[in-house]
């Protein structure tokens, strides 16, 4: 979107804000991670939260976290990151900046350094919407952009001395050493993302969802005193195994005989003193 706020500058020229290797590393390097490791791993609960309050499941089945109404603010809030971004730098830049050693900024510098500012809001943006940190994400987030920092000055320096990207030539001295640099880089997106966190803040603060109290549960390991599904279940299987005991154990004959005559009665009637005794009544 940068890129299409640009347009409005050189009158639809199709001239481009960033170099164009740069921009296909975009997408292919840069912030490849994110997405697939946020796919891949992230969860808002645990399956363990989720045993416990089965009813989050309907909010899958509800379609709760993807909505049209869900979309458009997405794309909104896009472009209001994207304001914010083209608009401060071209003010700072407005005129060519000066440096400190007299010369002029340029235009590769400037686009270079709206094209990191732009890369770190997006890592800002995916670490507010992740929900579970993993080594996995700490290497896809802060990773990308430590990697970004590394690899582009190295390409600046070694693609323009082999024939391409030549618009970065002896741009690396000039662009990492300058403070502007890094004042941009820092102060434009926290500018950007204030505003996802303050909302982001309320909303879970003054009106909670119910997936937002369970978080909390989790995060916090808050013991529920209901009755847990797992208890529940082993005691079951403990009344059951019981009751199979007891089926199983008995004797050859009943105590009763035909649920009428009393074994113990049966005994004492009979007269051991003689020989042939049988009882009486018989």
């Amino acid at each position: 979107m940068t890129q299409f706020w640009y347009s409005f500058f050189n009158n639809f020229s199709g001239q481009i804000a960033y170099e164009s290797w740069t921009i296909s590393f975009y997408n292919v390097i840069f912030t490849v991670l994110p997405p697939l490791v946020i796919g891949v791993f992230d969860q808002f609960v645990s399956a363990r939260i989720l045993d416990r309050y089965p009813q989050l499941y309907a909010l899958g089945q509800k379609n709760v976290f993807f909505t049209k109404t869900a979309f458009w603010l997405w794309v909104g809030n896009a472009l209001y990151h994207s304001l914010i971004l083209f608009t401060f730098t071209v003010i700072l830049f407005w005129g060519d900046l000066k440096q400190a050693t007299g010369l002029d900024s340029g235009h590769w510098f400037w686009g270079a350094m709206l094209y990191l500012a732009v890369l770190l809001t997006v890592l800002g943006k995916a670490a507010l919407v992740s929900d579970l940190w993993t080594k996995y994400t700490v290497a896809a987030i802060p990773g990308s952009f430590v990697f970004t920092m590394l690899f582009l000055p190295l390409y600046a320096v070694v693609a323009p001395a082999i024939g391409f990207s030549t618009e970065y030539y002896g741009l690396v001295p000039r662009l990492w050493t300058d403070a502007v640099f890094y004042f941009v880089l820092i102060l434009v997106p926290i500018v950007c993302l204030t505003r996802d966190f303050i909302w982001k803040y309320y909303r879970r603060t003054y009106i909670p969802l119910p997936y937002h109290i369970a978080q909390e549960l989790q995060k916090y390991n808050i013991p529920d005193y209901r009755p847990r599904q797992e208890q529940f279940q082993k005691a079951i299987k403990k009344v059951r195994a019981v009751q199979r005991m007891r089926r199983n154990r008995g004797f050859a004959f009943s105590q009763t005989e035909n649920g009428r005559q009393d074994q113990a009665k049966l005994i004492r009637a009979y007269d051991t003193s003689k020989s042939s005794a049988r009882p009486s009544g018989y």
